[in-house]
């Protein structure tokens, strides 16, 4: 069995718009992308709506059929997210690419092999055949956000007193333009309402071993490593406890604290909602 040995999620604001889930031998994070215009959705954020229906609908998935491929499960979980916000939205769309999105990363037994399925910026740490532990997952959606970044270090930079609120304004039409690229050739793919995305998923598989272990996270999380880096894949790994993963939230919430972290680390927001989880391969349960 796939044992739990951490689930974590803590919302960086008032809403958390992360959702972690398992159900057999699968686990997973779902990062729902924030909105950048007008809500279609009597809820507290869209995003938040999305990771949360997202989350049920792929336990449901996984209950009604354990055989079902991953990328089977994923398109019938975005076409029922596509009904459910048909019915729910309390205005039409602009477009697809107002319709809320999430980043997402599971891991799932497939016989005697770990699959990794990724779509954006959440990302697996477990050991790859050499015995090196590293990230696994796609980094197209970086590409895309790294315009973003250059353009908030220039703000911040001309500007280290502006509030988020007037940050978000300048940066608006530029988020705009990327959100326009989700689900697109030459763009990047992301758990959405687009079923057709399940065929791009980024995919990979690893053999189990015995007590091998999987840090599965959001991006707001991995900001410990690949933003502030002061941890490394490994040393995700090593989270064996909730005490342990909350000791290392706390870290990542003191230096997201810290008065120059926004100069100091470039980032759109000061926090972001930050989950984890880390399970055991444990064939003997």
């Amino acid at each position: 069995m796939l044992r739990i040995d951490v689930a974590l999620s803590d919302g960086g604001s008032m809403v958390n718009e992360d959702a972690i889930g398992h159900y057999g031998d699968a686990a997973w994070v779902i990062d729902g992308a924030t909105g950048v215009g007008p809500s279609l959705l009597d809820a507290p954020s869209d995003a938040a709506w999305f990771a949360h229906t997202a989350n049920r609908l792929i336990a449901d998935a996984l209950a009604e059929d354990p055989d079902r491929s991953t990328i089977e499960i994923l398109r019938l979980v975005m076409t029922r997210c596509a009904a459910a916000l048909e019915d729910a939205q309390l205005r039409a769309a602009g477009g697809t690419h107002e319709h809320p999105s999430a980043a997402f990363a599971m891991i799932r037994r497939q016989g005697d092999v770990a699959e990794i399925t990724a779509l954006a910026d959440c990302r697996v740490a477990t050991v790859d055949d050499t015995g090196t532990a590293r990230l696994f997952g796609t980094y197209a959606l970086d590409a895309v956000e790294a315009r973003t970044l250059a353009t908030v270090k220039a703000i911040r930079e001309e500007d280290p007193l502006i509030d988020n609120d007037a940050l978000k304004l300048r940066l608006l039409p530029g988020l705009s333009d990327n959100r326009r690229l989700k689900n697109r050739e030459g763009g990047y793919w992301v758990l959405g309402t687009e079923p057709a995305a399940a065929d791009h998923v980024w995919q990979t598989t690893v053999p189990l071993r015995p007590g091998q272990r999987f840090a599965i996270a959001s991006d707001g999380f991995l900001r410990l490593i690949e933003l502030f880096g002061i941890v490394t894949p490994a040393d995700l790994l090593t989270i064996a406890t909730p005490e342990n993963g909350a000791a290392w939230l706390a870290r990542l919430r003191d230096i997201e604290s810290e008065p120059d972290s926004l100069l100091r680390h470039v980032r759109v927001k000061r926090h972001d909602d930050a989950s984890l989880i880390v399970c055991t391969w444990d064939p003997s349960r």
